[in-house]
This record gives C-alpha cells, sequence and structure tokens, in this order.
C-alpha cells in the first residue's frame, strides 16, 4: 500500500490538536516530540517540517484554543435565542469551564520560565474576548438591561479584571479565597452593568 499523503494544512492540524491533548493530558514538559508524531501516526520528520521546535507548536496550540474560544463567544453573541444578561452569562459559564486535564497545561503556563508565553496568551485571550462582549453589553444597554455609559470603554476594564482575576485564583489552592473574590467580582459587575444582585453568577 503506497503512503497516503495529506494537504500540508491537514497535516499541521493534526499535529496541533495532537500536541494540545497531551499538553493537557501530561504536561508541556513531560511531552516529547516523539510523543506527537506517534500520536498523529508520521515520521519525526513530519514535525520539523511544520515547526521548528516544540516551543512552535505551543504557540499554535494557543492560537487554536483561542480560536476555539472566539469562535464560541462570537456564537453566542448572535444567538437570537438569547438576551443579553443570558448571552453574558453564557460567555461566563463557558470561560469557567475548566477540564481536568487542562491544569497541568495551565500550571506549565504559570512557571515563571514561562512568563512571556503566559502574558502573550492572556493578551491574545483579551483581544479575542473584548469585541463580542462589547456587542453583547451594547444590546444589553438598546434591550433597557443594562445601565452603561460607556460600554466600549468599559468591556475592557471588566475583560481584564476577570481574565486575570480567574487566571491568578485557577492556580489558587484556597478555595474559600476563590469564592469570596469572585462573589467581589460579582458585586462590582452588577454595580457597573446597572443589574439585580444574583443576575450574573461568575461562580456556583
Amino acid at each position: 500500500m503506497g503512503r497516503i499523503t495529506k494537504d500540508p494544512a491537514v497535516r499541521r492540524q493534526e499535529l496541533v490538536l495532537a500536541a494540545g491533548d497531551l499538553f493537557k493530558e501530561k504536561g508541556f514538559e513531560q511531552v516529547s516530540v516523539s510523543d506527537i508524531v506517534r500520536k498523529v501516526g508520521v515520521a519525526q520528520g513530519t514535525f520539523y517540517y511544520y515547526f521548528k521546535t516544540k516551543y512552535d507548536i505551543l504557540d499554535a496550540v494557543i492560537d487554536l484554543y483561542i480560536e476555539e474560544t472566539m469562535t464560541a463567544f462570537n456564537g453566542i453573541a448572535a444567538d437570537p435565542a438569547l438576551n443579553a444578561i443570558e448571552k453574558l452569562q453564557a460567555v461566563v459559564n463557558f470561560s469557567m469551564r475548566i477540564d481536568e486535564r487542562e491544569k497541568n497545561f495551565i500550571q506549565f503556563l504559570h512557571t515563571d520560565e514561562n512568563l512571556i508565553t503566559h502574558q502573550k496568551y492572556m493578551m491574545r485571550s483579551f483581544d479575542m474576548a473584548i469585541p463580542p462582549i462589547t456587542t453583547i453589553v451594547e444590546e444589553g444597554v438598546q434591550e433597557g438591561l443594562f445601565a452603561v455609559r460607556y460600554p466600549r470603554e468599559t468591556v475592557p476594564l471588566m475583560v481584564y479584571m476577570y481574565g486575570y482575576l480567574q487566571d491568578f485564583l485557577a492556580m489558587s489552592g484556597d478555595r474559600d479565597e476563590f469564592y469570596r473574590k469572585m462573589r467581589a467580582a460579582e458585586d462590582i459587575f452588577v454595580k457597573v452593568l446597572g443589574i439585580k444582585d444574583g443576575a450574573i453568577r461568575l461562580v456556583e
């Protein structure tokens, strides 16, 4: 049987998906290039055709994760069945879902030597999240559900606060601290958006 040749974009995507699964399952440091190509079923040289190092494919994995999140957020923002409060809650719910396997990957990003990679990931995530959430808040203002004077200026502040808080608390072993600070963030969101207490829940 002859060798199966795939479109380069398809093959690259296979490598990125395999690497992402392995990084989440085992942690970045515990995964080798050999592990990645073995999972895909290709030769080691195939990896180096697309990526120079394991850190290059890490960037691709992060980009893919952000693209998938952006697709989800845009889908929520465009959902005609939800009002603005329901859309914002759906965004929060999606962002709070962390697979147990992903904790290894998150721990890797939080190490001191990966500070630059972590910051790049955070800023890309923020840039991705701001446009659809701004759309949702502006829609809520038009619906009379939110009382926000400057949605385009307010949303980035909300995203930065929530993103950094969630990121910091994701690594904290103190669950009481986690819930206290998330409840405090809920109070801030209630006041900023001009909604009733309990209309948005950041934690169950």
